[in-house]
């Protein structure tokens, strides 16, 4: 049983990226590869990605390098046998998923690990920084902005069973700061308590509880108090993938669309994807 799963866009970056190592008739996936595999995506920020290339991937692809075997098998999720570099970067992709405690791997893990390995290699950094790389790097890795269109859609949450999803009150604020502080930092602790400020005509935050305890929130005109912007969320790990964030989300779209407004700004969401095929949000260029 593995401990994390992958989004399908990292499923499409590694059949993309060994079909090229098998194009090259390698032995084993290199480390550009996972870099080229990413490109050949075409999807979101892996699409923005492959215009900043400007057609010049072919350049990687010829990129003269030989990487040593690091297992004679493959492993898990790859059909070909990874090299020493490859593998570090696998290695390192999945440790920065689990800094940002979080249970996908994505397509920005890798590619920061990529960089990060590139950064130390003098072949591949000469090349890449023949390309735009500031604006390469940071689109690829950092969190993104998505708009959401609220009018083509009724946002109706599930039944989960032991699962309450409702919208906190003024009451619940120091249990709600408390968890937001305890589960996922100071920060989002004190960007939550904007939420229970007199200014607001109801408490733009949605709590869920299961069996009596916190498990999750979703909040929306809190981030500097601003206007149309949701976020932050956060589920605890034990109960994520059983569709509690999906509700929570759905019950604050809802509430922003009953409050008249058309479109909502998702600020700096961390996983994309999610967001993408739970309510068709696009991601805004940078």
């Amino acid at each position: 049983m593995n401990a994390f799963r992958l989004t399908e866009k990292v499923r499409q970056l590694i059949v993309e990226a060994e079909q090229i190592s098998e194009r090259k008739n390698q032995s084993s996936l290199q480390s550009v590869d996972f870099f080229l595999g990413a490109a050949n995506v075409k999807e979101g920020t892996l699409l923005e990605m492959f215009n900043l290339m400007d057609g010049r991937i072919e350049e990687f692809v010829n990129l003269e390098r030989t990487e040593e075997v690091v297992y004679g098998d493959a492993i898990w999720p790859f059909r070909l046998p990874l090299s020493v570099q490859s593998f570090e970067i696998w290695q390192e992709a999945i440790a920065i998923m689990k800094r940002y405690n979080q249970t996908y791997l994505n397509e920005g893990h890798i590619l920061k690990a990529f960089f990060q390995f590139a950064e130390k290699d003098a072949v591949l950094s000469s090349r890449l920084y023949t390309l735009p790389y500031e604006q390469l790097y940071k689109t690829v890795t950092s969190a993104r902005d998505l708009s959401v269109y609220l009018m083509d859609h009724d946002w109706d949450v599930d039944d989960l069973p032991s699962v309450v999803t409702r919208q906190a009150d003024m009451d619940d604020r120091e249990m709600v700061v408390t968890f937001v502080i305890d589960k996922f930092g100071d920060e989002w602790g004190r960007t939550i308590g904007n939420g229970f400020h007199p200014v607001h005509e109801g408490v733009p935050i949605f709590i869920a509880e299961q069996d009596d305890q916190l498990v999750g929130f979703a909040a929306f005109d809190v981030y500097r108090q601003k206007k149309a912007i949701y976020g932050p969320m956060g589920v605890i790990p034990g109960v994520r993938e059983t569709g509690i964030g999906k509700n929570l989300l759905f019950s604050a779209l809802n509430e922003m669309k009953k409050r008249g407004y058309m479109y909502v700004i998702l600020k700096e969401a961390g996983p994309i994807e999610f967001y993408e095929k739970a309510c068709s949000a696009k991601l805004i260029p940078l």
